[in-house]
């Protein structure tokens, strides 16, 4: 039979990679089917790269939180990365980590655990991020958690999903590109400048504490949209201080609460934006996002790229601040 790799085609219309990973079709889905978790008992899933138990490093006999290779996996090290162009059409036959975070409790997340559970996860995301660093083949690091199968999830034990990427996504690069032209500009970071005008009117802010701000955005993509911003410049998630890191799990925590008790909210997705790794962007801002998805998509966002919110961002950001 013949091996089926993962390909990122470019399509030259749209001037956007597009991946197809024909292994992702064999993932088990647990919402369509009764089946055994296959994270609460791990013997079938990949070797664990490493556990933590009670915000500290383990040997496995006991964790809280484990981090495995993506037993489907969109991108593998088994490949090596190469670019092939025929005419009008080019793609890149894929190599790359696809790594999983998985928190112990199967019915429980992050927003019902204790601050220190959310640590957990994010000193998982930045070892696996450090860990990358030597791979040449990495040019991006996609770390995303999606909750709900209308998010995409195929599982409802709680996981979150880090991975590498082999070319700078378009959305992202097209970020990048705006963030250096205001620097340019203005010799000033464009997050820092919009975390000062959002404490400054305070009307779309959401939580704030000493490290960090959520607030939902100007133009938001999406209704109830937030994002979280660190207050200190700094263009790698990794390179938050163990300091930040509490913070951020303190003010993360409240705003999956406020999602899962004030919204009612089931599916949502939540996504971390840090500086690729192929190079120094130091006019860059990491940040996080989430995207509640509660309606579809219709034909003016699928064909166009135009989303439509259907409230203002200061009265959601209203009722995600006064609700309790």
């Amino acid at each position: 039979m013949k091996k089926e790799n993962t390909e990122v085609r470019y399509d030259i219309v749209s001037n956007e990679w597009i991946i197809i990973s024909p292994k992702r079709g064999a993932r088990p889905n647990n919402f369509q089917e009764a089946r055994d978790c296959p994270f609460c008992d791990l013997k079938d899933q990949e070797k664990p790269k490493f556990y933590f138990y009670k915000g500290k490093e383990s040997n496995g006999k006991k964790w809280t939180t484990v981090v495995i290779p993506n037993k489907y996996p969109v991108f593998n090290l088994e490949n090596k990365n190469k670019k092939i162009k025929d005419g009008v059409y080019s793609k890149i036959i894929g190599k790359g980590h696809h790594d999983l975070i998985i928190t112990k409790e199967h019915d429980k997340f992050l927003s019902q655990l204790e601050d220190t559970r959310s640590e957990e996860v994010f000193t998982c995301i930045q070892k696996l991020i450090n860990s990358y660093k030597d791979n040449n083949f990495v040019k991006q690091v996609a770390i995303f958690h999606n909750k709900g199968e209308k998010s995409g999830a195929s599982q409802p034990h709680p996981h979150y999903q880090v991975m590498t990427l082999p070319i700078i996504e378009r959305e992202f690069k097209t970020e990048l590109e705006s963030f250096n032209k205001f620097y340019k500009k203005n010799k000033k970071c464009l997050y820092c400048e919009i975390n000062k005008r959002e404490l400054k009117e305070k009307e779309r802010i959401v939580l704030e504490n000493e490290h960090f701000i959520a607030f939902c955005p100007f133009a938001p993509k999406v209704g109830f949209q937030v994002v979280i911003s660190p207050k200190r410049h700094n263009p790698n998630f990794e390179k938050i201080t163990e300091e930040e890191k509490k913070s951020l799990s303190k003010i993360f925590k409240k705003m999956l609460y406020k999602y899962d008790n004030i919204l009612k909210e089931k599916n949502y997705n939540f996504f971390i934006h840090t500086a690729p790794l192929n190079k120094e962007y130091p006019y860059f801002h990491w940040y996080m996002v989430f995207y509640p998805r509660s309606s579809s998509l219709g034909g003016l966002e699928m064909g166009f790229r135009i989303e439509i919110s259907q409230a203002m961002p200061e009265e959601q950001a209203k009722i995600l601040r006064e609700g309790k």
